[in-house]
């Protein structure tokens, strides 16, 4: 996985075209699998078959994890059209319309001392610029 932050940014709106493309085929799988996944869930019956629903639904968790961390989509507004920004921090990938508002909440807030750094428990002077 990445350390930093990184923004991938298309310009060409035939390689956006692309891009958007791409990422439709891969949410349709992904919707398509995880319907499948609830519908063969939803014929079990719990009594009889609990440790087989317990897979089906770790199955699904694990779908939608990697769904919602992917470039695919914003992991805050779930975009699946717009240039993208990883954040390390939370292992996720952003539209930089999102990123660029909860960067900006938190150097706000850290400039108000509500956020401490290292958790040490005093403001943090000099965390952000």
């Amino acid at each position: 996985m990445m350390n930093k932050k990184r923004t991938i940014s298309i310009k060409d709106p035939r390689l956006q075209r692309i891009r958007n493309s791409l990422q439709y085929i891969i949410s349709e799988a992904v919707i398509k699998e995880r319907g499948e996944l609830i519908r063969e869930n939803s014929k079990l019956n719990l009594d009889d078959h609990r440790e087989q629903i317990k897979i089906l639904s770790d199955k699904r968790d694990k779908l939608d994890t990697a769904w919602k961390k992917s470039i695919c989509v914003c992991s805050i507004c779930g975009s699946r059209t717009s240039d993208m920004t990883f954040n390390p921090d939370a292992e996720s990938w952003y539209c930089v319309k999102c990123y660029q508002g909860r960067h900006e909440f938190y150097i706000t807030r850290a400039r108000q001392g509500e956020i401490w750094k290292d958790g040490g428990g005093r403001p943090s002077t000099g965390w952000f610029p």
